[in-house]
């Protein structure tokens, strides 16, 4: 789609298709239920905001790039519940985002990544503690950890990021 996209309200449920948004998002209410896709420019502090979540619970992602040298796209969903394969992390899955992200690189050669993941708090565990989040992705059939950034009570980032994967957000097993 070209042009401009306007979330106004409802959502749009791709099942098994991919929302391909190549124009302007315009948003004051609703998301894309399913896998959302969008350009990425070459330019240095590039960022994309991906109008996603599950069932109510509007859950976007954030990507900032330090320098994309390649254009292409992203992909991105998000999926309520824990990731299939969370107990082979060092995420406690009793601590944690009950929700992880996919993101999927369509061609993009870049340095760096940021991605920052918003949840609600209806996401998180009882005794949760949002400042003590780790970001861990997983690709390939394991676990990478991320190096933090900003941890906060309704989203998380990680920087410095260089593949993509599946991201989970929470407390480290102690």
């Amino acid at each position: 789609m070209s042009g401009t996209l306007t979330f106004t309200s409802g959502n749009i449920t791709t099942g098994s298709n991919t929302l391909i948004a190549s124009g302007t998002v315009s948003r004051t209410s609703g998301f894309v239920i399913g896998k959302m896709q969008k350009p990425v420019t070459t330019g240095s502090n590039i960022s994309r905001i991906f109008e996603v979540g599950t069932g109510t619970t509007y859950a976007p992602v954030t990507v900032l790039f330090a320098s994309v040298t390649v254009a292409g796209n992203l992909v991105v969903s998000s999926t309520s519940g824990d990731h299939p394969n969370i107990a082979t992390s060092t995420i406690d899955s009793s601590k944690d985002v009950n929700r992880y992200w996919t993101i999927t690189n369509g061609g993009v050669t870049f340095t760096t990544y940021s991605p920052t993941f918003t949840f609600v708090a209806g996401d998180l565990d009882a005794g949760a503690a949002t400042a003590s989040f780790q970001i861990q992705r997983f690709a390939a059939a394991a676990w990478s950890s991320t190096t933090a950034g900003a941890m906060n009570s309704t989203n998380s980032t990680a920087t410095g990021v260089s593949a993509f994967g599946d991201f989970a957000v929470g407390q480290i097993v102690v």
